[in-house]
């Protein structure tokens, strides 16, 4: 496919790597690794020979599937097996998550949602949308170096804080899987929601991951797969637009087929054999590929 000169790398993840372009400061080349994680936990680190392909296949299939209803997104083009274009972006340290069904972290803050086993989950209509502040080792600096939040301990499961108020202008950061009724959900830390917006706005973000939600679940519903929940992050491009960026694959979501087995990432979680997860991954992939026709 595409070949770009890359300037140097960018920045490093766990499962990706960022680069420059060559005389183009408004794009990067995203590059993915083989790497498969959970827990944030380096314990868990693993690696699957085919997972760079098929994650760029399934996250590339996704932002054109989003492009072409007009969804704001940082995505280009599809470069290579394990490479795409996207915009340069500021991110805005904010993980969005929208809920169809209740599933993970959300049941740990509000049981009353938990069914009996055997039973299909609770499915929400409208869907529930959440934001969570997302950190570093318990800590998010602002772009100038200014210490906005820290000594959240990552070992009590406070690293990226549940935001219990985001329409309000002083956000109250929230333990992500603590009931809200116990008083140790309150972390007792609040933050200047305008520090971490600079302009950007809860409800585009709301009415984004929404309409990205009803998109990807028409397309999963022809092929009987069910789409119980995913996050995405959303960064500012050069011009100032707020858009869905970083990546949107089978890490990203929680999908069950028909008969609500797990097809995603969960799976890795659940402790499942990497053959089983690699036949899964690439059963996505397969699925994601026929969006093209």
């Amino acid at each position: 496919m595409d070949t770009l000169a890359r300037a140097g790398l960018i920045n490093e993840g766990k499962t990706k790597k960022i680069f420059a372009v060559v005389g183009d400061p408004m794009h990067v080349v995203v590059e993915y690794k083989n790497t498969i994680t959970a827990f944030d936990d380096p314990s868990f680190t693993k690696e699957f020979a085919t997972k760079a392909k098929y994650s760029t296949t399934i996250t590339s299939r996704v932002f054109e599937m989003l492009n072409a209803k007009g969804i704001p997104t940082s995505y280009v083009r599809q470069l290579s097996d394990t490479e795409f274009l996207g915009l340069a972006c500021t991110m805005i340290p904010l993980e969005v998550v929208v809920r169809r069904y209740a599933f993970g972290s959300y049941l740990k803050r509000r049981p009353e949602f938990s069914v009996a086993e055997g039973e299909p989950p609770h499915r929400f209509d409208p869907p529930v949308v959440e934001f969570f502040l997302k950190t570093t080792k318990g800590g998010l600096k602002d772009e100038d170096g200014t210490m906005l939040v820290e000594d959240l301990d990552p070992q009590k499961g406070e690293e990226d804080p549940f935001i219990e108020n985001p329409r309000e202008g002083t956000w109250r950061l929230m333990h992500p899987k603590t009931p809200g009724e116990e008083p140790s959900a309150s972390l007792n830390r609040t933050i200047d929601a305008e520090r971490v917006l600079k302009g950007a706005t809860i409800d585009e973000m709301e009415s984004a991951i929404v309409r990205t939600l009803e998109t990807l679940e028409e397309f999963f519903a022809k092929n009987d797969f069910k789409l119980v929940d995913f996050k995405i992050e959303f960064g500012r491009t050069k011009d100032s637009r707020v858009v869905i960026s970083d990546v949107i694959d089978n890490d990203s979501w929680r999908l069950r087929d028909q008969n609500w087995s797990d097809v995603s990432k969960q799976s890795f979680r659940d402790g499942e054999a990497m053959s089983q997860i690699e036949d899964k991954y690439a059963r996505v992939a397969a699925l994601m590929e026929t969006s093209r026709t």
